[in-house]
């Protein structure tokens, strides 16, 4: 039996759609899986949901100086992730997080050849990504989505990739 590929997009983060991201992760990840570390009892708390507005709107949605593209992964319409872009000189460092019960489908393969194919036409030369030595299926999309060289150093898994 073939299962149908679905449909995913990658729509630029905005304040429009910054809600439904949130609930994505409160619904389907742990908030380790999605933003650094905040003190307090473990759970999607009213810091944490604070915290992971903030942080978007201080390098995605920030007015003058964005520090990186930030984008909502969609599946058939639903938001289920994030995908991010983050220019460092000639190179870009891809990053995403897709909620718990999108996962093993092929939504990060596609995300990761749409962040590739974005990283290109920015100009970029490069794209990175790390990950740990235990996140099995990041790795594989770093060695196979991205078709990256990829470097252990202790706890670090770093894919790099050519793009020109």
């Amino acid at each position: 039996m073939n299962e149908l590929r679905p449909s995913v997009t990658l729509e630029e983060l905005s304040e429009d759609n910054l809600r439904l991201l949130l609930d994505a992760a409160v619904a389907d990840a742990d908030p380790l899986e999605v933003m650094a570390a905040v003190d307090g009892p473990p759970g999607w708390t009213p810091q944490r949901r604070q915290v992971f507005v903030e942080f978007h709107r201080g390098r995605a949605l920030h007015p003058t100086r964005p520090m990186e593209r930030t984008f909502v992964i969609t599946v058939d319409g639903r938001v289920i992730g994030a995908a991010r872009l983050e220019p460092h000189g000639d190179d870009v460092e891809a990053g995403i997080w897709i909620g718990r019960s999108h996962r093993n489908r092929g939504v990060g393969g596609i995300v990761t050849a749409q962040l590739r194919t974005l990283a290109a036409e920015s100009g970029a030369h490069r794209i990175t990504a790390a990950t740990t030595p235990r996140n099995i299926a990041a790795r594989r999309l770093i060695d196979t989505g991205l078709q990256a060289r990829v470097l252990i150093e202790g706890d670090a898994v770093t894919g790099i990739a050519d793009l020109t």
